[in-house]
């Protein structure tokens, strides 16, 4: 089993790479229009897409509460091509940047309407509000969901993924200012990909796809060379020590999966990783981290037993942590250069 941290431990992830959704392969992203319409290339939709979104955004500087349109692609093959997709238009908050409304728009699943066209997807009522955040970062855009995996049955098959990931990335596409694209479940590319059966990567506009350095590819938000401050993020680390109103942190990288295999294989270290995942600390580096007054805390009285997970105030903790024979790793969530909650990781 592979061990992903949540609340309550770390959760298995499969350590299969399928051959569909391989860093070396291209992922598809046909796409064709309704049947209401003549076929048009996906470039040509994009143009018209962003030509469609800039207008009603523009409008909507002067009446607020105006609508936009945007673009979603869904699955409308029958079966000869996985991937392919076609362009349905949607009605969005004209407040809501474009591409977090159709990415939101999208996993709301198809209408009855478009249903009834022969649209599908494996997105539906159930994920709707699956969005967790959408982060343009140059060219990149990050995009975050909940996991709902639960509710995605068949998205991690092989006809499966093609089709899941031609949605996702085609509706991406449409805006002008993407060319890469990277997808995580509350943080983790790795846990996203996993699920896929395939490693971390970053999609193209041109359909190819790239493996990311390893640092990367570690559980949350990564771990950070060097000594500078921490972005917001979720990290995985030691405390070293703690005060009334800051910590001092070790950072280091948690790994599972493939990545976990990989990063294993490339320190020397045993392979595959026992228990399914890999901590990797060889930065020295210790980060001197305030504290927010309301911070929480999730701890184990028992280390060794994840069930004894108890919620508790910093100040709890605090005195708790005197005296213990270990100390296990944790998760800290920072937001705008304080730490905001801490989480015991329980390590089998």
């Amino acid at each position: 089993m592979i061990l992903t941290p949540t609340r309550w431990g770390v959760l298995g992830v499969l350590l299969v790479v399928a051959a569909s959704c391989s860093s070396s392969t291209d992922v598809a992203t046909t796409a064709t229009t309704s049947t209401t319409t003549s076929q048009t290339t996906t470039t040509s939709q994009v143009t018209t897409t962003t030509e469609l979104v800039t207008a009603t955004t523009s409008s909507a500087t002067s009446t607020p509460t105006a609508a936009q349109t945007v673009l979603v692609y869904l699955s409308t093959g029958e079966g000869t091509d996985c991937a392919e997709v076609s362009p349905f238009e949607r009605s969005a908050d004209g407040n809501v940047d474009p591409v977090r409304a159709a990415l939101d728009q999208l996993v709301s699943g198809p209408t009855d309407t478009e249903a009834a066209s022969g649209a599908s997807s494996f997105f539906s009522a159930e994920t709707a509000g699956m969005v967790l955040s959408t982060e343009l970062d140059g060219d990149l855009l990050i995009v975050d969901f909940d996991n709902r995996t639960s509710s995605l049955n068949n998205a991690s098959t092989s006809c499966g993924s093609a089709a899941f990931l031609s949605q996702l990335n085609t509706t991406v596409f449409q805006f002008d200012s993407i060319n890469r694209v990277r997808y995580s479940f509350n943080g983790s590319c790795e846990a996203f990909m996993n699920w896929l059966q395939g490693s971390c990567v970053d999609f193209f506009r041109d359909g190819t796809s790239v493996d990311l350095p390893i640092e990367i590819r570690a559980d949350g938000s990564g771990c950070a060379s060097g000594d500078g401050p921490l972005g917001d993020g979720r990290w995985f680390g030691y405390v070293e020590s703690t005060a009334d109103a800051e910590l001092v942190f070790d950072l280091a990288c948690w790994f599972t999966g493939i990545a976990a295999y990989e990063a294993a294989l490339g320190d020397g270290a045993e392979v595959p990783p026992p228990n399914d995942y890999y901590i990797r600390n060889q930065n020295p580096v210790s980060r001197v981290l305030a504290v927010a007054a309301d911070a929480s805390v999730l701890w184990l009285p028992q280390p060794g037993d994840p069930a004894s997970a108890q919620d508790a105030s910093y100040e709890v903790w605090q005195d708790a942590r005197e005296g213990r024979p270990f100390e296990p790793g944790v998760w800290l969530v920072t937001e705008d250069g304080l730490v905001v909650s801490v989480e015991e990781q329980y390590q089998p």
